[in-house]
């Protein structure tokens, strides 16, 4: 099966789910990269190892409005099967990409994450007409959890042929991680994401200022509201230690969660969130807000974390010192956290699914070029 992916840049957490598709014998995949890098990501280049070009394309307006010149080509060099559109609905590329891709009769899937809940009214007016073109164009829909099908489903009306495929990277540092030992006893708690709003990272601090029980956390990242957080928990929690350690190297993740007891991941809006699935093969349990959709799907409330609205610090603060009060506990939770990504989270059953998905879209259009053949 010839498969032509097209998606925005290379990335660790897709890195899995191509090679994956590239291993298998049957399929023939062309990864197509409309940029070589991100420049708000700094986790490096993880193209994988399926045959791959880069588009070259510049954004016009800063916000993801990409054009290339080489796009008509990448589409016309091949006759894939099916297409994968994993590119955004911003992009004037994606409108072109569909429109060539339709001229040719190549039936493609819209792969996307949910878009974001904290978008303005207006803009979330604006764009419903645009996704519903895309949707209805498209063969099929592809989203990284079950939510997000449901999402799509119940905001855009979609009715089509669907199906769910989380991201994957190597979560082999994560698995050889041992349990933390805090020496003075208090237990660590992680909190890893950029230092903006959409984080939610002042929920947390929020949080804390009402635990009494002193504890110690670990906040990793930077962005716009590193000072006001900084100085909020220094005005209101003085009795944890809370250290802010900045932006780390991508590698350096594994070494952090080995100091840390439990993950928390307070975002007002995650599409996806690997650190989840980072931090439960790292056999740590995970406080997320419901608004994490990798939470959504791979936490089991109690077993191996919880799941909590994203903006109620008191409810934040209650969670956490119900961990605190159980701290005897973390061994049984950790263990059901790394049960998880060992009995729930497997790329080869989630690749397969895929392919399943594509042979069926794929076959049914071989059906009508049948049938139109023997009219």
């Amino acid at each position: 099966m010839d498969i032509q992916f097209f998606t925005l840049a290379p990335s660790p957490h897709l890195a899995g789910v191509l090679d994956e598709l590239h291993r298998r014998p049957s399929v023939n995949l062309r990864v197509v990269y409309e940029r070589k890098w991100l420049n708000e990501r700094s986790w490096g280049l993880h193209a994988g190892a399926a045959p791959h070009t880069y588009l070259e394309s510049w954004d016009v307006t800063g916000y993801g409005q990409h054009v290339s010149p080489k796009l008509r080509s990448a589409v016309q060099g091949t006759t894939p099967d099916v297409a994968v559109v994993n590119t955004s609905y911003v992009s004037p590329n994606t409108y072109a990409l569909i429109h060539l891709l339709r001229r040719r009769d190549i039936p493609f899937v819209f792969w996307a994450e949910r878009v974001s809940r904290l978008s303005y009214s207006l803009v979330k007016w604006i764009r419903r007409p645009f996704i519903k073109w895309i949707l209805g164009q498209a063969a099929g829909f592809v989203g990284p959890t079950k939510a997000t099908v449901q999402f799509y489903r119940s905001a855009f009306s979609y009715e089509g042929p669907a199906t769910w495929v989380p991201y994957h990277r190597d979560l082999t540092p994560f698995l050889e991680l041992s349990s933390a030992t805090n020496p003075d006893g208090r237990v660590c708690f992680l909190v890893l994401g950029s230092l903006t709003h959409g984080k939610g990272i002042d929920t947390v601090v929020r949080a804390l200022a009402n635990v009494e029980r002193p504890s110690e956390v670990l906040i990793v990242g930077d962005g716009p509201k590193r000072e006001a957080l900084e100085r909020m928990a220094e005005a209101r929690c003085s009795h944890h230690r809370i250290r802010f350690l900045g932006r780390v190297s991508y590698d350096r993740v594994p070494a952090l969660m080995q100091e840390a007891e439990v993950l928390l991941f307070p975002s007002r809006h995650d599409g996806f969130g690997m650190v989840t699935m980072e931090a439960l093969a790292a056999g740590r349990p995970v406080v997320a807000s419901r608004a994490v959709m990798s939470a959504r799907q791979y936490i089991r409330p109690g077993k191996n974390g919880w799941l909590l609205p994203a903006e109620d610090a008191p409810a934040w603060s209650e969670q956490i010192e119900a961990i605190l009060d159980a701290r005897e506990q973390l061994p049984r939770w950790g263990q059901a956290a790394r049960d998880t990504i060992r009995s729930r989270y497997c790329v080869k059953e989630d690749v397969s699914r895929l392919l399943r998905f594509l042979e069926n879209l794929s076959s049914v259009k071989s059906s009508v070029s049948s049938a139109d053949l023997r009219e």
